[in-house]
C-alpha cells in the first residue's frame, strides 16, 4: 500500500501529539503532615525492569525531605521519561520521575 508523505506526516503528527498528550495523565500525589509549606523540591528517578514489574533502584523520601514532617510526593511519567523510553525500551527499562515538595 503506498502511503502519500503528506499522509504519512500527518499520521505521525498525530501519533506524536497523542503520545504527548498521554504524558501528564500517569501521575500520584501523596501529602504527608500538612503538606509542602515552603518552595523547596528534590527530584529522583525511578527505574523500572520487565516494564515496571521489578523496580532497580529505590527512592527514599525521608532523604530527599531529611527532618521535615509535611511535605508532599509527587510521582508521574514526565516528559523526560518519554524522552527516555525509546533508548530504554529494548532493555525492557521504565523510568519515573519522583519529586519531593517541600
Amino acid at each position: 500500500m503506498n502511503v502519500p508523505p503528506q499522509q504519512r506526516a500527518l499520521r505521525w503528527a498525530s501519533l506524536a501529539f497523542a503520545a504527548l498528550g498521554a504524558v501528564g495523565c500517569v501521575s500520584h500525589t501523596h501529602v504527608v503532615g500538612l503538606g509542602p509549606t515552603g518552595t523547596g523540591s528534590a527530584t529522583a528517578r525511578q527505574f523500572y525492569i520487565l516494564f515496571g514489574l521489578v523496580p532497580l533502584n529505590t527512592i527514599d523520601t525521608q532523604r530527599l525531605a531529611p527532618d521535615l514532617t509535611s511535605y508532599a510526593i509527587d510521582t508521574r511519567f514526565s516528559f523526560v521519561d518519554l524522552l527516555c523510553s525509546p533508548l530504554l525500551l529494548p532493555f525492557t527499562m521504565t523510568t519515573r520521575t519522583v519529586t519531593v515538595r517541600t
